[in-house]
């Protein structure tokens, strides 16, 4: 059984209360105030997320962690959003990762947080809902679970997804163990059929590398014989239908995100949820680390 403990992360100018959850050798930790995301996930000490410090400690974006990704993932066309007539601006990834998030339940069982809508939110997604998000430790399998409620007294339109960055000592060392029914590096346009073994290779003088996946079966699974860590993403299929792999340039991670959208889902008729005013789903998908 899970145990949970309050801490500080506290490094420069930036000091953030923290949550933790700790199971026999495995840790998992969650930063409210940074997006509700993850931040750490560690065995014996050892860790298998990737925190870039200067980042997490400023108002950017965070590209570490676990970012929650919520009203869409990419960014859509245009870098807008049409609604009712109107355009309305996004960002890529939406805004749930910037947001400080609420703590409503922090137990041995389970930290619960949520957002709720505010005048930044209002100005850029004109709806009303209530974000729940749910994280749990099993020995070495961490449970993730966003819930979507939808307050308001219209449709609520969006996508969501997850970008886990795990920390691996080289690209080089990382293989794959994916099932999909297709695989680019172009959301755009005709899909290729997924080969027999997917790879994440870089174009020469390119900045990163990107594999976009459609028909994805549960888990994907990344090895890194660098450091012989194995980590398993599992999700639950019927909501997790995409997946994504990415790597930037002269860093030391690998994305392996589950995603149910594309950066233009929002705006393209059955391409995206909706739910009806009083309506909720959840997204459920755990991370497992040997």
């Amino acid at each position: 059984m899970s145990k949970l403990s309050n801490g500080t992360y506290e490094k420069y100018a930036a000091q953030y209360a923290t949550l933790t959850l700790t199971d026999g050798e495995y840790a998992l930790t969650v930063t409210p105030e940074k997006g509700g995301m993850a931040t750490s996930f560690t065995r014996n000490g050892e860790e298998y997320l990737w925190l870039r410090d200067k980042n997490y400690e400023s108002t950017d974006r965070p590209r570490c962690g676990i970012p929650i990704l919520f009203p869409n993932c990419g960014k859509p066309d245009g870098g807008v959003h049409h609604f009712g007539g109107a355009d309305y601006p996004m960002e890529v990834h939406g805004f749930a990762d910037l947001l400080p998030w609420q703590v409503r339940t922090a137990t041995d069982e389970e930290i619960v947080l949520t957002l709720a809508p505010n005048g930044l939110t209002k100005f850029v997604y004109p709806f009303d809902f209530l974000l729940e998000m749910r994280y749990t430790l099993e020995g070495p399998k961490a449970g993730l679970a966003l819930t979507v409620h939808n307050t308001g007294d219209k449709a609520l339109p969006f996508s969501v997804g997850f970008h886990p960055y795990f920390g691996v000592s080289n690209l080089d060392n990382v293989s794959f163990a994916i099932d999909a029914a297709t695989c680019s590096q172009n959301a755009k346009g005709e899909q290729p059929a997924a080969p027999a073994t997917i790879t994440l290779t870089r174009k020469e003088g390119s900045a990163d590398s990107i594999r976009l996946l459609t028909g994805v079966k549960s888990p994907m699974t990344l090895h890194d014989s660098g450091t012989g860590h194995t980590v398993e993403v599992a999700f639950d299929e019927e909501v997790f239908h995409n997946g994504v792999l990415w790597q930037q340039d002269a860093e030391r991670f690998v994305c392996m995100e589950p995603w149910n959208g594309w950066a233009n889902s929002v705006n393209e008729e059955g391409r995206h949820i909706e739910l009806a005013p009083g309506e909720s789903k959840t997204f459920a998908w755990s991370v497992t680390i040997r």
